[in-house]
């Protein structure tokens, strides 16, 4: 042989005297270390005190225990089950050699045997030993690297976690700070907005009634501001819930058009309709569906032309359903519709007074109802709001 192995131990088992020693001169010319036992019970207290071995050679008939009782035996031990064997046998049988094969063995050389037929099958199966050692030793060490990998990200999901709850109190902190500063607004807003019903009623010059109407505008318009602001903000830390139910749409387009009578009458805007209105309902929250549409329709009444139209599309399409404001106002810029969903982004000239905030508002309120807002512009002028709500039984499954 010109491979030399000297890394490899063997033990040859066999009764026969003779045998162990023809097999012990094959095996060491070929520089194997080599271990030798007289039956399977020598065999099997050889294999457990030294644990060296890499393979045995196994005698099929031996007094005390046999081949197959001695390989069984080695496969249910759990530091002998790798080693491989192979049987030594004059019983070229098949029943035997699939007995051998059953009980855990993983070749076979017949009595007598040739040397080199020996040594080849020998050196195979350590070949293979050795392969699969260095595919064992891989994988432990790969197991390490992925416990060591494993406590790495559990440390970063630990610090992520602390982070977060950081963030979690601080915008609490945020949500109680500008809690108070809605508390001190309105405290004297409600003041301001009392006297000024009061002396509406009881003064009559021109003059100073068009003074408490722009101061009636004011206070309305920091009152709509406070409000929009502590429901953002709220919507953004997640500090309030949805209480779903079913909202019928034309009760919602019914509701925006009283609030918003006097408005509508004064810049002499029509609204339609397009769809079935009376079967299509929106699971949500009542509260916030309303104030979702009227500021659609605050902020077209604010910069669209008097006289222009507003046209509110309606249509149910798998369970979704789908709602398009159109009006003839202006358009949103190309810059303003790439920021449009961030409001801290919305610093564009064109968002005067609250409508970023409507805009910022009316997409937090379609998140919260895992929904999304769409904006584009007309052809002809104007733009569309499109909201599109979910099928909210698929998204329960979800």
């Amino acid at each position: 042989m010109n491979e030399v192995l000297k890394d490899f131990k063997v033990l040859a088992v066999d009764d026969n005297p003779k045998n162990i020693q023809v097999i012990g001169s094959i095996l060491m010319e070929a520089n194997y270390e080599v271990g030798f036992a007289m039956d399977g019970k020598q065999a099997l207290e050889l294999l457990s005190e030294s644990k060296d071995y890499d393979l045995v050679l196994l005698d099929v008939n031996m007094p005390v225990m046999n081949g197959f009782e001695t390989c069984k035996a080695m496969r249910h031990n759990e530091f002998l089950r790798e080693i491989p064997v192979i049987f030594l046998t004059a019983l070229n049988e098949p029943e035997n050699i699939l007995t051998g094969f059953d009980v855990g063995g993983q070749d076979y050389v017949s009595k007598p045997f040739n040397s080199k037929e020996l040594l080849s099958r020998v050196k195979t199966h350590l070949d293979l030993k050795r392969s699969k050692d260095q595919l064992k030793m891989v994988n432990q060490w790969l197991e390490i690297k992925v416990k060591e990998r494993t406590q790495e990200l559990q440390k970063s999901n630990a610090d992520l976690e602390i982070a977060n709850n950081e963030l979690i109190y601080l915008d609490k902190a945020k949500g109680d700070f500008l809690e108070k500063l809605s508390h001190e607004i309105r405290a004297p807003l409600a003041g301001i907005m009392g006297f000024i019903s009061v002396l509406q009623d009881e003064i009559n010059p021109t003059e100073l009634m068009d003074l408490l109407k722009y101061l009636d505008v004011s206070a309305a318009r920091l009152e709509r501001f406070t409000t929009i602001s502590m429901l953002i903000t709220e919507l953004r830390t997640k500090t309030t819930s949805i209480n779903r139910e079913e909202v019928k749409v034309d009760d919602l387009i019914e509701f925006i058009r009283q609030r918003q009578s006097e408005q509508i009458e004064l810049r002499d805007m029509s609204i339609a309709v397009d769809g079935e209105i009376d079967t299509i309902t929106i699971n949500g929250e009542r509260n916030l569906l309303e104030i979702c549409f009227e500021s659609l329709l605050d902020n077209a009444l604010k910069y669209s032309p008097n006289g222009s139209k507003m046209t509110i599309s309606l249509k149910s399409i798998d369970g979704q359903v789908i709602c398009s404001f159109t009006d003839q106002g202006r358009k949103f810029s190309a810059e303003t519709l790439t920021k449009i969903y961030d409001f801290l982004s919305l610093k564009d000239k064109q968002f005067e007074d609250n409508e970023a905030l409507d805009i910022a508002l009316v997409n937090l309120i379609m998140d919260a109802h895992r929904g999304k807002m769409e904006v584009t512009n007309n052809d002809n002028g104007g733009a569309t709001i499109c909201l599109i709500f979910p099928d909210f039984s698929r998204v329960n499954n979800n």
